[in-house]
């Protein structure tokens, strides 16, 4: 038998309304009662009634006929990146065209906060794709009652829903091919910060350079934690006293107009004394660039699809084994690339 409100409300020694409240996001609801109910929901496995009278509609694993796309915690730097509405774009297409409505909920979590979305609380959707990381055990034990598959996790790949990622190995294994079919051979990486992004990036490019015979010198990895942006003084400080400096660079696009910034002011200009190549293809960014950015385009459209994709069959086969899937990126060619 289908667990109640009414039996949510007994089990936590409030009233009914409190629990309606509750599941409602509604204020002024105590701490201590909004516990016992919040408790109460997860100890009944409790899915609120919306979520049952969407059965039977016809479509197999349609319930409500609507799937969110939640981005949690992400920076308003990255939320107006153009890859990020393109992956908006990507998802979106997908789950229109499947006869499903596509909701968009941004959810800015604060350390202690437990307040849950109402969507998520009502049972409004049947799936999420969810790109960002919760902080706080209550968010994630109730996105773990929906089918979901995050897309591009900052961190490591969770191992309890499917995986949608830029394949940045990959991606920089050809930066770096790309480079060298150009008569490149030193080839500098420079990165604002040890992410796991970055580090993915640092190991195709290990592995191309071994591949290609490309000169292996641990001096041309240039790593440091600063933010995105800055002066990399430093790293075209330490790139420049080496007997042999870099003829090519590769770094993310934000990184880039650092590197111009501080290329400028010492007197070298791209290309003429150094290559460079990005990595995301920001368009913001790598078109205002003088010269313009070649970057590796993520395919961040291709990455939101393959998502919705994803998320659709799993809400066939729920029970399946997660995977993780990952797209591969294009290179777009601009200028500031020249062949030796």
């Amino acid at each position: 038998m289908a667990v109640t409100v009414s039996d949510i409300a007994k089990k936590a020694s409030v009233s009914v309304g409190t629990v309606s409240h509750v599941l409602n996001n509604r204020p002024n609801i105590g701490p201590d009662r909004k516990n016992r109910v919040l408790a109460a929901i997860e100890e009944l496995n409790y899915k609120p009634n919306k979520w049952a009278r969407g059965m039977g509609k016809g479509l197999k694993g349609m319930q409500t006929g609507q799937i969110a796309l939640v981005f949690i915690n992400i920076s308003e730097r990255i939320m107006h990146a153009s890859y990020t509405m393109q992956y908006i774009n990507g998802a979106q297409q997908e789950i229109t065209s499947a006869g499903r409505k596509c909701l968009f909920l941004t959810w800015n979590e604060t350390p202690g906060d437990d307040t849950i979305p109402h969507i998520l609380l009502d049972g409004e959707i049947d799936g999420i794709i969810l790109k960002g990381d919760l902080q706080g055990e209550a968010g994630n034990r109730w996105l773990s009652r929906f089918a979901r598959v995050s897309l591009n996790p900052n961190n490591i790949p969770p191992d309890d829903c499917d995986c949608v990622m830029v394949d940045y190995q990959a991606g920089a294994r050809n930066c770096v091919k790309y480079l060298a079919s150009r008569g490149h051979r030193r080839i500098a990486i420079v990165g604002p910060a040890e992410t796991p992004f970055f580090q993915s990036k640092l190991i195709g490019y290990k592995q191309a350079i071994k591949q290609l015979g490309l000169d292996a010198d641990d001096a041309l990895i240039q790593v440091r934690e600063v933010p995105p942006e800055s002066d990399f003084g430093w790293a075209i400080d330490n790139l420049w006293s080496l007997p042999k400096p870099p003829t090519a660079i590769l770094s993310n696009d934000y990184a880039c107009g650092g590197i111009y910034r501080t290329l400028a002011a010492r007197g070298m200009k791209v290309p003429r004394d150094v290559s460079i190549v990005g990595y995301d293809n920001a368009l913001d960014y790598c078109e205002a660039l003088v010269p313009q950015l070649t970057s590796m385009d993520v395919c961040a459209t291709n990455v939101g699809k393959a998502a919705a994709q994803q998320l659709l069959e799993r809400m066939k086969d729920p029970e399946d084994t997660s995977r993780n899937i990952y797209i591969q990126g294009r290179m777009v060619e601009r200028a500031s690339v020249k062949k030796l």
